[in-house]
């Protein structure tokens, strides 16, 4: 879509982000561990032999681990799409965005896009080579508004600044607490190696750089698969926190996330103390909008950004 209309129509379903992060330009819902059987075999790249397993399992659980010390955390991070329809060229991000997140555990957060820049293209004189035309730089877009998601434990809301509506979706009373970490996309903070392998297929490639551990997972079920194709995950070896995450998408396009986590806050005090995660008051001249849950979903656990 048009980056006018990406403005106004990307959302990220929001428990994901707060417990995890980001995938698809739709309306948040709600999905729990697949009950279809999973293929027959792992896919050629994830057939792994004994050690490549056991290193597997060795990460997933000092992730865990290290993840159920943190009861809150703050961190900004950059957004990169990369959009095949109507970005530039394949390696060349459509917009470059700024953005916040914050998490309070077990299941309250927020999640904004703060700084919305598009990729605009200088003309080049005739006769240049194709590849020579991609140029140009990434424009602030002061008037353009990006997602806004806060998440209070009993309800997600989204502000939608265009229509000036601030859309609240209850959480169903079984979802709410622990259970909203078992979104389908739980790559910020470790969940639980078990579900993380009955959902994905997994393994940990080698990385160029020592202080990096990189994770690779493709969805297991069709119910994410029709979503996402694959994520890839870079976690700093000390502190096991995402330090990029890629989403690619079965039309070939993607995100990719840069998080600041040498300057995130966790365990803060303060942050404990302040307002992030409160039900929003409603903006002078809004209208608060309630939706609920899609009916065929509401009974099953989150989906993902896109």
């Amino acid at each position: 879509m048009p980056p006018s209309t990406r403005y106004a129509t990307a959302a990220l379903p929001a428990l994901l982000l707060f417990v995890s992060i980001a995938l698809a330009q739709q309306q948040p819902v709600v999905q729990a561990v697949p009950q279809a059987l999973p293929p027959v075999g792992p896919p050629p790249d994830f057939q792994l032999n004994q050690v490549q397993q056991a290193q597997l399992d060795q990460v997933l659980d000092t992730w865990q681990r290290e993840s159920g010390k943190i009861n809150t955390f703050k961190c900004s991070f950059e957004r990169w799409d990369y959009n095949l329809a109507f970005g530039p060229a394949d390696d060349v991000p459509l917009n470059k965005d700024k953005g916040e997140l914050s998490y309070g555990k077990p299941d309250k957060g927020s999640f904004q896009i703060t700084e919305i820049n598009a990729w605009q293209a200088v003309s080049v004189p005739p006769g240049q080579a194709p590849r020579a035309q991609v140029q140009g730089n990434w424009v602030h877009q002061p008037d353009a508004v990006g997602e806004h998601w806060v998440c209070d434990g009993k309800s997600i809301f989204e502000y939608r600044h265009q229509q000036k509506q601030l859309v609240e979706r209850p959480i169903p009373p079984q979802m709410q607490g622990q259970a909203i970490i078992d979104g389908p996309l739980p790559f910020l903070f470790g969940a639980q190696p078990a579900k993380l392998k009955a959902r994905y297929w997994m393994r940990v490639d080698p990385s160029p750089n020592p202080n990096q551990i990189w994770l690779v997972a493709e969805p297991k079920h069709q119910a994410q698969a029709a979503d996402f194709k694959r994520v890839r995950v870079i976690l700093d070896r000390q502190r096991l926190l995402p330090t990029h995450m890629q989403i690619e998408f079965p039309n070939g396009s993607r995100h990719m996330y840069v998080f600041d986590v040498a300057k995130a806050t966790v365990n803060s005090p303060l942050q404990q103390l302040m307002s992030f995660f409160q039900r929003p008051r409603l903006p002078s001249g809004w209208k608060r909008v309630v939706e609920p849950m899609p009916v065929a979903q509401a009974a099953q656990p989150l989906l993902p950004p896109r």
